[in-house]
Parts: structure tokens; C-alpha cells; sequence
């Protein structure tokens, strides 16, 4: 017992010292493994940036009712990153009035279509301008034109039932983008589903 009470005396009196001499006492276990909330900020801001420069992941599609994952490979556009599932689609790209259109097209449907428009250094590109310029020069019929901009999508109809949708978003240096897709409305159920799936995968990179 003696013994026991002179070795908690050397610890308090080696603990007041310490706190005299203005020494810092080391962390337990506990709270050294704990990280701090700079830290847990850190490290999610790492993860997303990890998720984004991913070259492969899975998409996921609710087609039907039924669940479906298909692998997806990342492409790097001028200033963004998109995933495109593996097999099933084609891909084009045009240069046209200063705009460049990167486009895939479904190899079964060739009416289902996927765009990224990438306009650099439009004057006053705005993504709400942006957004009043594509639908200037569509079409389709839009009876909401309030979103479109910061992943709402708009959505218009052609005479024939066919189906266009579409979203902007702004990147650095007054480049602005819109992601459109297209499928007619036999296709509405899978190629919709899936469509947007893939253009919520869009994702501005620079900085």
C-alpha cells in the first residue's frame, strides 16, 4: 500500500512539473489515433477528389424496377470528367462556331444520344445564360424553363413524342458547358433511366 501511494505521488508531483516547465503531455492512445476535425475535412475533400479521378467505376440503373450495374470508364474532357459505361456506346466529336460537342450514341438506339457542349470564353457565360441560349435555338418544347442549371435538368418534347433534356454548368476562365441527352419516348423507361444516371456523373475538374 505504501508502496502504491509513493509511485502516484511521483506521477502528480512529475505531472505539476511538467506543467510548470510549460511541457506538453503526450496524448493517450485514444486521443492521439482520434483525428481532428481539420483533419476529417482533409481527408473527405481527398476521398471525393479520389472518387472523381477514378478510372473505373460502377454505375448503377433502376430500369423497370429492376436493379442494374454496369462498369464505367471515366473520360476527360476540356475541364470535366464524365463516366460512360463500357460496351454500348459510340462516340463522335465536332468542332463547330467555336463550340466543341463531345456525343455518344447508343450502338442499339441510334435516336439515344448523350452531348457535352463545351463553349470556352463565351462573354457573359453565365450558366443561367447559357441555359436561355440552348433553348433559343431548340426545337423542343420546354414547359418549365426555371432550372437547367446546377444538375436540375430541364425537359422538353418534340411533336413526335421524342425527349430532350438537358443542364449547365459553369467551369473557369468563362468556360460554360451543357450536357444534353436524347431518347424517344418508346425509350423513356430504360434509355432515360440511364441517360441520366451517366450525366449526373459530369463533373467540372478545373480549377
Amino acid at each position: 500500500m505504501k508502496r502504491r501511494t509513493f509511485l502516484l505521488l511521483v506521477v502528480l508531483l512529475a505531472l505539476l512539473s511538467g506543467c510548470g516547465r510549460g511541457e506538453v503531455v503526450p496524448p493517450s492512445e485514444d486521443t492521439a489515433a482520434a483525428p481532428s476535425q481539420t483533419q476529417q475535412q482533409t481527408a473527405a475533400s481527398e476521398s471525393g477528389t479520389a472518387q472523381v479521378q477514378a478510372a473505373k467505376k460502377d454505375l448503377t440503373f433502376f430500369v423497370e424496377g429492376e436493379r442494374e450495374v454496369l462498369p464505367a470508364t471515366r473520360y476527360t474532357g476540356a475541364g470535366y470528367v464524365i463516366y460512360i459505361p463500357d460496351e454500348g456506346w459510340h462516340f463522335e466529336r465536332e468542332e463547330d462556331d467555336g463550340m466543341t460537342e463531345e456525343r455518344w450514341e447508343s450502338i442499339w438506339n441510334d435516336e439515344v444520344e448523350l452531348t457535352v457542349y463545351t463553349r470556352p470564353v463565351y462573354p457573359d457565360a453565365s450558366a443561367a445564360v447559357t441555359r436561355d441560349i440552348f433553348l433559343a435555338g431548340s426545337d423542343y418544347v420546354f414547359e418549365d424553363v426555371t432550372g437547367g442549371v446546377a444538375g436540375d435538368p430541364l425537359v422538353g418534347r418534340e411533336a413526335d413524342g421524342d425527349y430532350l433534356c438537358f443542364m449547365t454548368a459553369e467551369g473557369s476562365g468563362g468556360t460554360t458547358y451543357i450536357v444534353a441527352w436524347e431518347y424517344p419516348a418508346e425509350a423513356a423507361e430504360g434509355f432515360g433511366a440511364r441517360l441520366r444516371v451517366i450525366a449526373d456523373t459530369f463533373t467540372v475538374i478545373e480549377g
